[in-house]
């Protein structure tokens, strides 16, 4: 960082002049090591308690260009620490101190790489239904016009493609990483980079090009997107059937109505293990229709009848309101 940079800078500058200095007078006056660095520490510092031993001519002129020397440098260090103050550099610093206290804090967050139209399309879900997650982007501009749109956005100003972003982003506590830049390459190297960080991650990326899918899916990737062909499709779709696509809008809450597809996870000892699906009575007590199960091996049963038998590691994949989805959601946890 410039600012980190600049105070090392400063802080440089003072060590060697302390040590130019002190060996200077060593050599010129034959002092000990601890009277010549008291002589640079109390010329440097200006305190005024008088020489340790009487100066040579030499050994003045020699002060004399170390007092001048170190003015120099306490007048560039006050520039640039008034400089920072009033460009908020330093107000940067706490801010981002800060944002890292919050990402530290985080767990099965999701991280969005690339604020593209693609990136705040998927953070404006994101917040939208409440989901914590991470912002990484290079481009500044890009961040400083979300922060406008989304308050205390979590965010890191950086290049995704770098391992060590990705962990201040807190890649290996995540559980969700989006990665939506415009490049496929980088696309493909921030999905490898990530999932030997967190082979636990799920990734859903995007492709600006068929013949990359297959290559982010190698990568690690777990979905991979194309917007080009989905929009295409979305565009079809409306020209042949609207009225399926207007639904699809409402259950994607894109609609005015508070109408959902949701995803209910069977966890492990709940009520709904080893109970039909006409015994649960879900509809009655929640007002949800379930249109599908995902089994624990990735099988999908589509419209299951009442006989079907619901299993731990299941998902229920519901239609519903947000407060039906969270009934639903509070009885197949353990101990209901």
């Amino acid at each position: 960082m410039e600012t980190i940079r600049k105070f090392i800078t400063i802080l440089s500058f003072l060590l060697i002049l302390i040590i130019f200095s002190t060996i200077g007078i060593m050599l010129i006056e034959q002092w000990s090591f601890l009277d010549a660095l008291w002589h640079t520490i109390i010329t440097i510092s200006t305190v005024g308690y008088g020489e340790v031993h009487p100066l040579s001519t030499a050994g003045k002129i020699f002060t004399m260009f170390v007092i001048i020397i170190a003015f120099i440098v306490f007048a560039y260090g006050a520039s640039t620490v008034a400089s920072m103050i009033f460009e908020g550099e330093l107000q940067e610093i706490f801010i981002i101190k800060r944002i890292e206290k919050m990402i530290s804090k985080l767990k099965e967050h999701t991280i969005v790489c690339g604020l593209g139209r693609t990136g705040q399309a998927a953070i404006k879900e994101l917040w939208k239904e409440g989901i914590p997650f991470v912002v990484v982007e290079k481009d500044k501009a890009r961040i400083e016009e979300a922060k406008t749109k989304y308050p205390n956005l979590i965010y890191i100003i950086g290049d995704a493609t770098q391992d060590e972003v990705l962990i201040k982003a807190g890649v290996k506590s995540a559980a969700n990483l989006i990665v939506a830049t415009a490049d496929d390459a980088d696309n493909l190297f921030i999905t490898l980079s990530a999932k030997n960080l967190n082979p636990k991650l799920r990734i859903v990326a995007r492709a600006n090009r068929e013949e990359n899918v297959l290559k982010l899916k190698r990568a690690g990737a777990t979905e991979v997107i194309l917007p080009n062909v989905i929009g295409g499709l979305r565009m079809a779709s409306l020209a042949i059937r609207p009225s399926v696509v207007t639904f699809l809008d409402i259950v994607t809450h894109h609609g005015e109505i508070d109408l959902r597809l949701e995803e209910v996870k069977i966890p492990k000892g709940s009520p709904f293990h080893g109970k039909l699906l006409k015994d649960l009575e879900i509809p009655k007590k929640t007002g949800v229709i379930v249109i599908s199960i995902k089994r624990g091996d990735g099988s999908f049963i589509l419209n299951p009848t009442s006989t079907t038998m619901i299993l731990e590691g299941d998902s229920l994949i519901i239609i519903g309101t947000r407060e039906q989805a969270e009934n639903l959601k509070k009885l197949v946890k353990v101990g209901n």
